[in-house]
């Protein structure tokens, strides 16, 4: 019986993630930054609730079941419970890691994951939830606080897709 050869992060991340860019800049993948969201949320906002679906990795067998169980592809990455006076009933957050461009889908090749993932905010959308595509660590922290503070949110139009209407 074969057994499964496990690694390290670090081996994982030598072996497979691209070291450093021609910037000198190091390239995080989409995991490293949610996991950095993440620890950045509950060091600002301790008390917001919110579910992560930290999606694009090997999934394990209970990962896989609860995957089978939902309605639809598409789930958003980050769901949070927490109203924005009485225009939105929470945040959904399609996160992409930095670099990504969500800015002008229209104009990329047909991507069915992608078009799943726009129904699904589309969708959420139609229940009153502002639920966007946004691209890197640092639009996601400036969306994150733009809603949980109550600020104008068509202020950051120029970072997420789909726009808000005025």
């Amino acid at each position: 019986m074969k057994t499964k050869k496990t690694i390290t992060a670090a081996q994982f991340r030598k072996r497979y993630v691209k070291k450093l860019l021609p910037s000198g800049v190091t390239k995080r993948t989409e995991q490293q930054e949610q996991a950095a969201l993440c620890k950045w949320l509950k060091g600002k906002y301790p008390n917001v609730l919110y579910t992560v679906d930290l999606g694009g990795m090997p999934l394990t067998k209970t990962q896989r079941a609860i995957h089978q169980t939902r309605a639809k592809r598409g789930h958003p990455d980050l769901l949070f419970q927490q109203w924005y006076g009485d225009r939105f009933c929470g945040l959904a957050i399609e996160f992409k890691r930095t670099g990504v461009k969500v800015l002008n889908l229209k104009n990329q090749p047909k991507n069915e994951h992608i078009i799943e993932q726009l129904a699904y905010l589309i969708s959420l959308q139609e229940r009153c939830y502002f639920a966007v595509f946004v691209s890197g660590l640092e639009n996601a922290k400036t969306v994150i606080d733009y809603y949980l503070e109550g600020r104008n949110l068509e202020m950051l139009n120029n970072i997420i897709y789909p726009k808000i209407k005025t």
